[in-house]
């Protein structure tokens, strides 16, 4: 069957990969997707909760894009924009147009009725900075209990992928 043939709030997988789904875009014909669990943990970075210049986007973007292009084809991988407003509202760290990110808090909220259901009972990274006029080392994620917090971007966390792919390509019909 086909991606877009799939419900939204179901997984699908591919080879070791189990993806859920968040949203289908008709219009563009893709399929927002979330990693089911945890691809790895990981410090967000070292010293700065700015994802456009954290580790955790570089890996993303070469080691977890190179794991998920062998899966369902670099070509059904499609960029997207990331805004990077922080959790206080300062828009400083602009946009970035990535193929693999983090949710934002603002995406959390939008699919918090689907991430309920697969709530890994740990902790996890998003891509929202708490701000960056102070505090500019603290990272929203989202607790073990599915509610968001802060933490510091040097302490390990959960690493969940969320990408966008053409809805065109075939997937197993079973969840």
């Amino acid at each position: 069957m086909k991606l877009s043939e799939k419900a939204i709030g179901t997984t699908f997988k591919t080879g070791k990969l189990e993806h859920i789904i968040l949203a289908h875009d008709e219009g563009s014909g893709t399929t927002m997707c979330l990693l089911k669990d945890f691809w790895k943990t990981a410090r967000f970075d070292n010293d700065t909760a700015n994802y456009v210049a954290s580790d955790i986007r570089n890996d993303l973007n070469t080691k977890f894009l190179k794991v998920l292009a062998t899966e369902v084809g670099a070509e059904n991988i499609v960029e997207h924009t990331v805004d990077l407003i922080t959790d206080d509202g300062r828009k400083d760290y602009g946009t970035v147009t990535d193929k693999i990110s983090l949710l934002t808090t603002t995406q959390f909220r939008e699919f918090i009725e689907i991430l309920d259901k697969y709530n890994p009972g740990r902790w996890w990274w998003t891509a929202t900075a708490l701000s960056s006029k102070t505090w500019t080392d603290c990272v929203r994620c989202v607790g073990l209990n599915g509610v968001l917090y802060i933490n510091l971007c040097n302490i390990s966390g959960g690493v969940r992928p969320f990408y966008i792919l053409k809805s065109s390509i075939s997937v197993s019909d079973e969840d």
